[in-house]
């Protein structure tokens, strides 16, 4: 019962998101609240639960729709870390993703490795 209840709540939420491709075509955020983060920087899991608004991430909104996205480098923070740009389209609209997501790294420069 408790599944369906979750299940239930799931598919209206996808439901009503769906509406926005009415009027459309692809959505442009950023992939979280702050540059990219070092990994393994911290394996504190009080520090992280502690951090998770500062480390919002706006890719949870489309993993729960299942709405295709993509990530390029659009920057980099003065700390030389990645800031991503996300673009994400309507179901089944991979093109476009895949389309703005190439006019995007025209537009910004492309990959560019970090010095070693």
């Amino acid at each position: 019962v408790a599944l369906d209840r979750v299940l239930e709540e799931w598919y209206s939420v996808r439901s009503e998101m769906s509406g926005y491709w009415d009027d459309h075509d692809v959505i442009l955020c950023p992939v979280n609240a702050r540059p990219a983060g070092l990994h393994g920087a911290t394996t504190n899991w009080e520090e992280i639960v502690d951090n998770v608004g500062k480390n919002f991430s706006y890719t949870i909104a489309y993993n729960v729709t299942g709405w295709p996205g993509g990530v390029v480098r659009g920057g980099t923070s003065p700390e030389g870390l990645p800031i991503g740009v996300q673009a994400v389209a309507a179901p089944g609209r991979e093109d476009i993703v895949l389309a703005v997501l190439a006019h995007l790294e025209d537009a910004l420069g492309g990959f560019r490795p970090p010095p070693i």
